[in-house]
């Protein structure tokens, strides 16, 4: 529901402390150049990847957030953060949709080296998010899913891990936000679909036709 005017904001579905902690682990690891997410909200991941970038002496555009609603919903908290902070310079905000932002980026030929999808949670929309974000990212990057949990969520991973299993290798969070989970707890975790963030790196291109054959999921 849209704050009142005058009312303070509360932060609210933002990124989780551990989520953050994954993605700054991994952008160490792959160092990408740009980076982009769906789903700007209060701005916790916004902050982490243009102050990531700033760290890494990266000057220019380097972030693209997608998000319809930070105007109307969000009082552009996120956006006011930023600017209080001195990372804008760092970010392009996408107010259209994400399925008219993401083919845009598409057609512009943008690629990313991470990419953080936490917009939508419908099936539909999550999935299309994916089929652009698969065409947005480069080969060796990430591509991160929020809300893993979610039942519409993780119906669109268990297409990926079914369909395109040739193009990415999981990794799994755990190792970076819980080291003391034991293996075995944190493959059930995974397997009973309570994995808050999951993770993907893209290893390959794949030629996909209408002749592919689908494996159910």
């Amino acid at each position: 529901m849209p704050v009142a005017e005058g009312e303070p904001m509360r932060p609210h579905s933002t990124s989780t402390p551990n989520n953050l902690t994954a993605l700054a682990h991994w952008f160490e690891v792959i160092r990408p150049q740009r980076t982009l997410e769906t789903g700007l909200g209060c701005g916790a991941s916004a902050t982490l990847f243009c102050e990531l970038h700033r760290r890494a002496g990266q000057g220019g555009v380097r972030h693209h957030a997608v998000d319809p609603l930070q105007r109307d919903l969000w009082r552009d908290c996120a956006l006011r953060h930023l600017q209080a902070e001195g990372l804008s310079a760092g970010l392009v905000h996408h107010a259209q949709p994400s399925d008219q932002a993401l083919p845009g980026l598409v057609a512009l030929g943008e690629r990313f080296g991470l990419i953080y999808l936490d917009g939508s949670h419908l099936f539909e929309e999550v999935f299309v998010d994916f089929y652009y974000a698969h065409q947005l990212l480069e080969i060796g990057g990430l591509l991160a899913f929020d809300d893993s949990a979610h039942p519409h969520v993780g119906k669109v991973l268990r297409f990926l891990r079914r369909n395109f299993a040739d193009a990415y290798e999981e990794h799994s969070p755990y190792p970076v936000t819980r080291p003391d989970w034991p293996a075995w707890r944190r493959t059930l975790a995974r397997r009973l679909g309570r994995q808050q963030l999951t993770l993907f790196r893209k290893v390959r291109e794949v030629e996909r036709t209408w002749l592919q054959t689908l494996r159910q999921f």
